[in-house]
C-alpha cells in the first residue's frame, strides 16, 4: 500500500504491506498523528476507505481544524472515504470489551481498507493488567485481520524500549522521535520491525511542512548505479579553465567528484563559477551551482566583475544558481534537493559551495564520510562532474576540512596563496585524480578580468633534449660578417646564448636578428625583461634601425615582462602562449639573466631554460638568449651559471684593451654542427647597428669606428 509520504515507501522497500497491524510509537509532538493522517488522505484519494478512531475525546471538528493548513487535506473525502470516530466517552464509561465491539461494528458497517486507532496507549490505562491488555490487543488484531484491514496503532510509547505487552501480537513497529544532533534539531523515523519485508533499519530524518511529512532517505535513494560501462573507454570532460585541462591530463572522467580545497580567498568559488560558465558558453553543457554562502545576486555580480555573461547562460537555460542560507541547512534534505535539481535539469556540471559550510554541524567523521559518499553518488549516477569546494584553516597543513573527504571523492585540487614581497601569489596543485595521469606540483595562478589564468611550472623531471638538429637549413643573423664566422648563419631551430659584458651591444645585435626576420617578411618575438620596448625602439631609432616600422607592420612583436609585475612560475606559460598565437620563426630573450631576479636560483634557472629550449625547438623557433656576463674582460668563463650545455651556439662579447681603450670583442665559442671561426673579432656600434671590423689582433681602433652598413627592408616606407 502506497503511503504518499516522500521516500517512506522506499524505506519499506515497496510500501506498507496490506493487512499488517503496525504500532507507530513516539513521544508527544514527534509527528505521529500528522504522518498517519497524511497516509490516510493519500489512501482515500486513491479509492481506499479509512476509519480513524480517536480515543482522546478530541472532536472531529477540532481534528479537521488542525488538518486544514496541510496541502494533503481534502474535505471532500470526509465521510465518504474517511470517517473520524470518537471512542473516548465509550472507553471511559463502558470499558474495553464494549469499546472493542463498537469498533468492530463500525468496521463491519464502513468496510475500511485502513484503520487507525489514535491513541492506542489509552487502552493501557484502562486495562486491569498486562494480561488483559495482551488479550485485548490479540483479539483486536485477529478481528482486524479477518476483515483484511491494514491497521496503524498510534501510541506515546518510548521508542527506546519495546517491552509493551501488545508488541508481541503486532506485525510492525515504527518509531518517531525528536533529537538534537550536532546543534541541529531533527525529527527521526526508524522501522524497528515489519514482517514480510526487507526494510531499512537505519534512522531517517524527516520534516513537517505545509505539504505534510517528508522523509529523507539518501542511503536508499542514492544508491550508486551500475551504468554497465564494462570495458568501454572512459568518457572524459574538459573543464574549459585556462591550462587546467593540460594539468588534468586526458580530462576528468564522467561521474567524478572533486574537492577544490584551500584557505579563504584562494579562488575556490571563482574556479567553480568558471567551470560552469565555460561549460555552458563553450560546450552547451548544463550546470547547477548550489551555494550556502553567496546569494544569486552576489554570484552574478562576481561573474560580471570578471567579464562573464553568466546572466545570458541562465536565460538560455544552461545554468542554475541555487542559494540555501547557512541557518536553513538540513543536510539530508538538501542532498536530496541537489539530486532532484541535477536529475530534472539534466546537469552535467555541478558545484557545491562549500562542503565545509554544508557539513559544519556534523561532528562525527563517520557521518561526514557518509554524506560525502551520498553527494558523490548524485554526481556518479548522473554521469556528471562535481566540484565541492572546501575551506581549510590557515596556518595548517590540512588538505580538507574534516580529514576524511579526500578518501571518498575521485579528485582533489588544492588552492593556496603565499605572501611574496608586497604581493600575494596564488597556486594550484592537482593532488589526486583517479584513472588519470595528471600533472604534479604547484602551479602559479592569477585571477583577473576573464577569470583564472594558470601558469604550469617547469617539469623538474624533464631533461635537456640533446638530439642532433633535424635540419641543416640556415638563417642569417642580420649582422654583416657574423654569418661567415658561424659557418653560414644560425642553423634553423637552434638556440644561441649571447653572453656579454654591459655595453657590448647585446641588445643591438638582438634587434638586428629580429629585423632580419622582418626583412624576409617573417615574424619575430622580442621578449624583454628589463628595458621597456619604448627604450629599445628609441635606441634602435638612434642607430637608424627601423624597429618601430617592423613593429607597425606586424613582423616584430614585443613581450614586456617587467620583474615587478612578473612571477617566475608564470614565465614559461606566457612565452609559449605568445608563440602559439603569433607563430614567430625567431625569438629573442633579453636577458635570461633577469629571470634570476624574478625568483630563480641558478639550478631553477637552468631547469626553466631547459624546458623553454625544448618547447622552442618543438615549435620550430630559432632563438637568441642574452646573458649578462659577470666578467668585464675576455676570460675563460662563458656564463658563470652552467648554462652552456643548453645552447647550440655560444657567442661571447667582452671587452679588450687596445691602445689604452676598451674595445668590444666578439668570439664564437661554439657552433653545434658547424666549422666556425674561433678568433676574436672587434666590434663597432654605430649607424646600422653592430659591425664586425676584423680580427682583434689586426684591427686598429680608428679604422673600426668608421665602418657602416645598411640593410634593405622591402616593407619599409620610403623617405
Amino acid at each position: 500500500m502506497e503511503t504518499g509520504v516522500p521516500n517512506l515507501d522506499a524505506i519499506f522497500h515497496g510500501g506498507l504491506p496490506k493487512g499488517v497491524v503496525t504500532v507507530l510509537a513516539g513521544p508527544p509532538g514527534s509527528g505521529k498523528t500528522i504522518l498517519t493522517q497524511q497516509i490516510c488522505f493519500h489512501h482515500a484519494a486513491r479509492g481506499g476507505r479509512v476509519l480513524y478512531f480517536n480515543t482522546l475525546s478530541e472532536s472531529t471538528a477540532k481534528t479537521l481544524l488542525y488538518l486544514r493548513p496541510f496541502s494533503f487535506f481534502d474535505p471532500e473525502l470526509i465521510q465518504e472515504r474517511i470517517r473520524f470516530i470518537d471512542l473516548g466517552v465509550i472507553l471511559r464509561t463502558k470499558g474495553l470489551e464494549l469499546t472493542s465491539n463498537l469498533l468492530m461494528d463500525h468496521i463491519k458497517q464502513f468496510k475500511p481498507s485502513l484503520v487507525v486507532i489514535d491513541s492506542f496507549k489509552v487502552f493501557d490505562d484502562l486495562a486491569q493488567s498486562a494480561e488483559d491488555l495482551r488479550k485485548f490487543t490479540y483479539e483486536i488484531t485477529v478481528r482486524l485481520m479477518a476483515w483484511e484491514c491494514t491497521c496503524l496503532l498510534l501510541g506515546e510509547y518510548n521508542p527506546e524500549h519495546f517491552e509493551h505487552p501488545a508488541y508481541s501480537a503486532i506485525d510492525g513497529i515504527i518509531t518517531v522521535r525528536q533529537r538534537e544532533l550536532s546543534g541541529e534539531h531533527q525529527r527521526m523515523l526508524r522501522v524497528v520491525k515489519l514482517r514480510g519485508t526487507s526494510h531499512s533499519r537505519e534512522e531517517h530524518p524527516f520534516v513537517i511542512t505545509q505539504a505534510g511529512v517528508e522523509v529523507y532517505a539518501p542511503s536508499i535513494r542514492l544508491q550508486r548505479k551500475n551504468h554497465g560501462l564494462g570495458q568501454a573507454p572512459t568518457q572524459r570532460m574538459k573543464t574549459g579553465v585556462s591550462k587546467l585541462d593540460e594539468l588534468m591530463g586526458e580530462g576528468i572522467p564522467l561521474g567524478s567528484s572533486l574537492i577544490v580545497s584551500g584557505v579563504p580567498g584562494s579562488g575556490k568559488t571563482i574556479l567553480g563559477l568558471e567551470f560552469l560558465y565555460r561549460g555552458a558558453r563553450d560546450l552547451g553543457e548544463k550546470g547547477v551551482f548550489l551555494s550556502f554562502e553567496e546569494t544569486e545576486e552576489r554570484l552574478l555580480a562576481t561573474a560580471r566583475g570578471l567579464g562573464w555573461e553568466l546572466d545570458r547562460e541562465i536565460e538560455r537555460g544552461l545554468v542554475r544558481l541555487l542559494f540555501i542560507p547557512q541557518p536553513d541547512i538540513l543536510v539530508d534534505r538538501d542532498i536530496q534537493e541537489l539530486q532532484h535539481q541535477v536529475e530534472t535539469f539534466g546537469a552535467r556540471r555541478v558545484v557545491l559551495d562549500s562542503m565545509s559550510v554544508f557539513l559544519h554541524k556534523v561532528e562525527d567523521r563517520r557521518l561526514v564520510r557518509d554524506k560525502v559518499f551520498w553527494l558523490s553518488n548524485v554526481i556518479q549516477n548522473q554521469r556528471a562532474v562535481g566540484l565541492f569546494t572546501n575551506d581549510v584553516p590557515e596556518g595548517t597543513r590540512q588538505l580538507t576540512r574534516f580529514g576524511v573527504e579526500e578518501t571518498v571523492v575521485d579528485g582533489l585540487i588544492f588552492l593556496s596563496w603565499e605572501a611574496e614581497g608586497m604581493e600575494r601569489q596564488r597556486y594550484l596543485e592537482v593532488n589526486k585524480l583517479r584513472n588519470t595521469g595528471h600533472a604534479t606540483g604547484r602551479h602559479s595562478m592569477t585571477i583577473g578580468r576573464g577569470g583564472i589564468t594558470l601558469y604550469p611550472r617547469v617539469d623538474e623531471q624533464r631533461r635537456l633534449d640533446t638530439r642532433a638538429t633535424s635540419t641543416l637549413e640556415r638563417m642569417s643573423s642580420g649582422v654583416p660578417r657574423l654569418d661567415e664566422l658561424l659557418g653560414g648563419g644560425f642553423i634553423t631551430d637552434s638556440v644561441t646564448l649571447l653572453s656579454g659584458s654591459p655595453g657590448t651591444g647585446k641588445s643591438i645585435l638582438c634587434m638586428q636578428f629580429v629585423l632580419e626576420a622582418a626583412r624576409r617578411q617573417e615574424r619575430a618575438l622580442y621578449i624583454t625583461l628589463e628595458e621597456h620596448p619604448a627604450q629599445l625602439i628609441q635606441g634602435a631609432r638612434s642607430l637608424g634601425l627601423p624597429l618601430q616600422e617592423a613593429l607597425d607592420a606586424g613582423w616584430v612583436e614585443f613581450l614586456y615582462l617587467p620583474r615587478e609585475h612578473m612571477h617566475a612560475a608564470r614565465f614559461l606559460s606566457l612565452v609559449e602562449e605568445t608563440i602559439r598565437r603569433g607563430r614567430p620563426t625567431r625569438l629573442v630573450l633579453d636577458s635570461a639573466s633577469d629571470i634570476e631576479v624574478l625568483g630563480f636560483i641558478s639550478d631553477e634557472l637552468r631547469r626553466l631554460l631547459h624546458s623553454l629550449v625544448l618547447r622552442l625547438r618543438g615549435l620550430g623557433v630559432t632563438s637568441l638568449f642574452t646573458l649578462e656576463a659577470r666578467s668585464l674582460f675576455v676570460s675563460d668563463i662563458i656564463s658563470e651559471r652552467g648554462l652552456s650545455p643548453l645552447a647550440d651556439n655560444i657567442l661571447m662579447l667582452r671587452y679588450a684593451q687596445q691602445e689604452g681603450v676598451l674595445v668590444p670583442v666578439l668570439t664564437v665559442v661554439k657552433t653545434r654542427g658547424s666549422a666556425h671561426d674561433r678568433a676574436s673579432h672587434c666590434l663597432s656600434i654605430g649607424e646600422g647597428g653592430v659591425t664586425l671590423t676584423g680580427r682583434f689582433e689586426e684591427e686598429s681602433l680608428l679604422s673600426s669606428t668608421k665602418r657602416k652598413h645598411r640593410r634593405t627592408f622591402p616593407w619599409r616606407r620610403s623617405k
